[in-house]
């Protein structure tokens, strides 16, 4: 089973491919899976470390459950062990999460990603217990959590790290998005759980924390190509502060996906204004966001291609170097 730390790398969370015209209520079988095939070939090849599949971005509630098998045992067979991949399970309740457990577990996904139940505002008791019962009824079955506080009504005490790493061995890594304090957190779980950072967090928590506590990072934008953050990744484990501030300079030089002063709406945007700047960027097509979430302002769509065709051409710069390297 694998472990903290056999989760380094890029961590790709990617957009779910949508068939042309098959974004709307009355489609039941709306992945392009040829379209993940070539994602998955494509992230391998360019040096992702995982793939966590299905979360805000992977459009988890907008697919039917037969519709996210499918897609899963795709991108598991095409992935043939070669990088670990985890499957969103996030539901309602805790049965329904089990029951999608045992179904990504039998195509052979390697973990499951999963957030906190989504209806009730959870206790600090209820948020633990959950994923001590996901360990209990699961116990093979590695779990990264999906720590959103924007979305799960919780913001991820210390606590609750030192609950689950207590009462839920099967948690294995998270990705953080969520006011962490990355010392005081880490101290009481970071012997079980790998504590993913997004790539705009990677440098910081490299400064806090270490080379060798910073192994990876996770990244929605790696649906428009890995490359400048598996270089950001390298750069971390080289031990080069110098060029992973650079790199990380040169991500955050980047125009915005979001319009100036509107980013307070991101949470009822994410999915469009993602898929908006993942096909601008050209690395594989996402399809259409599907319903519900399908509106999109004007402005969003702007930033959010202006933003997609920047981070193609910063791409353009990282390929050079991964070439050179081979």
């Amino acid at each position: 089973m694998l472990t903290a730390r056999d989760i380094k790398g890029v961590n790709a969370l990617p957009a779910t491919p949508c068939k042309a015209g098959a974004a709307g209520w009355d489609s039941t079988d709306s992945v392009d899976l040829e379209e993940a095939t070539s994602m998955t070939e494509k992230f391998i090849r360019d040096g992702v470390g995982s793939i966590a599949l299905c979360g805000t971005t992977g459009e988890n509630a907008a697919l039917l459950w037969e519709e996210k098998l499918k897609y899963v045992d795709t991108v598991v067979q095409v992935a043939r062990k070669r990088v670990p991949i985890f499957a969103g399970v996030t539901a309602l309740g805790t049965k329904e999460v089990i029951r999608q457990m045992k179904g990504i577990q039998e195509i052979g996904a390697d973990g499951a990603f999963c957030g906190l139940p989504l209806w009730q505002t959870p206790t600090l008791e209820n948020s633990v217990q959950f994923y001590a019962d996901l360990s209990e009824a699961v116990p093979d079955m590695p779990v990264m959590i999906y720590s959103n506080a924007m979305f799960f009504k919780s913001n991820f005490p210390t606590a609750f790290w030192a609950g689950v790493a207590k009462k839920a061995p099967t948690v294995v890594a998270t990705k953080v998005t969520y006011p962490i304090n990355w010392l005081e957190d880490f101290r009481v779980a970071g012997h079980q759980i790998n504590f993913l950072p997004g790539h705009g967090q990677a440098y910081l928590a490299y400064k806090i924390l270490g080379r060798e506590n910073v192994i990876g990072l996770w990244a929605t934008g790696a649906a428009m190509g890995p490359e400048p953050l598996v270089a950001l990744v390298d750069a971390i484990q080289r031990d080069d502060e110098a060029k992973a501030r650079e790199i990380y300079e040169d991500m955050n030089s980047l125009p915005s996906f979001m319009p100036a002063g509107e980013r307070e709406k991101f949470a009822q945007y994410n999915v469009q204004a993602e898929k908006a700047r993942f096909n601008a960027a050209g690395y594989y097509n996402c399809g259409p966001s599907r319903a519900p979430y399908r509106d999109l302002p004007e402005s969003w769509q702007k930033s959010a291609e202006v933003h997609g065709k920047a981070w193609a051409e910063l791409r353009k710069k990282y390929q050079k170097v991964s070439e050179a390297a081979s």
